[in-house]
């Protein structure tokens, strides 16, 4: 496989959920269409962010795609072969081995009975059991040392560690072992400030080291600009733009992912001031009722009246090589 052929490929991945309306469990069940269609692919050595508002189905579109949430339709392919068809989950032993995942709240993902050597040996003894007890302790110990934690911790339970330390742990506890693709669920959100950059940077340098392929949730643009190279940007469910990271920050096709952006502020108080801000009007939709046609529609300062009628498919613009799903955008 070379470094320009996908390792994972999602293809219209939709997650829907039954939700019973009054709250009781005999009640009128409602859709909430968590993700919607949704397509991208993420090559071998690249970094893909995943960004929107919270509540549009990052987290759940990360789920679904190692198993842990419901497909209700859709293909995930990986290397070429499927994994949510019926005949394929019988065996996922190899997607869980090469697709790990690190979770958003670092502390709550860890087994509180469990010892720090215990929660990084974890994956080794599941897929790699032929290896010794002494080897396995070997490779803990060093991949704790690669994530900047020492022997000193290895009899430690997680409740004696800071977030930061926790995520790390959760980091050694993913590449322990030695997958090719490496979901962080919004890895950095429950951190300071000062550690978001030690864990951004860190994962970095694994990346390169381990020729790591990740894909990057956050609701943070500017942790996404420092670490992707392309951009994959969800509203409600649905992708609203993906394409190269130079292009999306550059110039954006689609208004939700200019207003995203207009939101990052900037380092110069007077450059900040003297931009325009652009001002989402209204609420975001329930995903229990979306609108129709384009689901951004209601809150988009350039909606038109075919917005509402129209469902736009994501195709490319003419800017590099982004696609986005706006109706007005492929009018110009």
């Amino acid at each position: 496989m070379s470094a320009h052929e996908s390792l994972l490929e999602v293809d219209k991945l939709s997650v829907h959920f039954q939700i019973a309306r009054g709250g009781l469990p005999w009640s009128k069940k409602a859709t909430l269409r968590a993700v919607d269609g949704v397509s991208f692919d993420v090559r071998r050595g690249e970094t893909v962010g995943l960004v929107g508002e919270s509540g549009c189905g990052k987290s759940t579109l990360a789920r679904a795609i190692i198993g842990l949430a419901p497909v209700t339709s859709g293909s995930v392919q990986w290397k070429g072969r499927e994994t949510v068809a019926a005949d394929a989950r019988r065996d996922t032993t190899q997607i869980r081995r090469d697709v790990q995942m690190i979770f958003q709240d670092p502390l709550a993902s860890l087994d509180p009975r469990m010892t720090i050597e215990q929660i990084v040996a974890e994956p080794l003894k599941t897929h790699q059991p032929q290896l010794g007890r002494e080897e396995m302790r070997v490779r803990v110990r060093t991949m704790l040392e690669r994530v900047g934690l020492n022997n000193h911790h290895l009899r430690r339970y997680p409740h004696e560690f800071s977030g930061g330390q926790c995520q790390r742990v959760g980091i050694a506890r993913a590449l322990i072992g030695e997958p090719q693709l490496v979901i962080c669920d919004e890895p950095v959100s429950a951190l300071d400030v000062s550690i978001q950059a030690q864990i951004v940077n860190l994962l970095r340098d694994l990346q390169r080291e381990l020729s790591l392929s990740l894909l990057f949730v956050a609701h943070d643009l500017a942790v996404v600009k420092a670490i992707s190279q392309r951009v994959l940007v969800m509203y409600l469910g649905r992708v609203m733009e993906f394409g190269d990271k130079r292009d999306v920050y550059r110039e954006p096709q689609h208004p939700y992912t200019r207003a995203l952006l207009s939101a990052v502020p900037l380092p110069d108080p007077a450059a900040e001031r003297a931009r325009e801000h652009v001002l989402l009007r209204g609420e975001i939709p329930s995903p229990l009722k979306p609108p129709s046609g384009c689901a951004f529609r209601t809150r988009c300062p350039d909606a038109i009246d075919a917005c509402a009628h129209e469902r736009p498919v994501a195709t490319s613009a003419r800017i590099g090589h982004t696609q986005v799903a706006c109706i007005r955008a492929a009018m110009t």
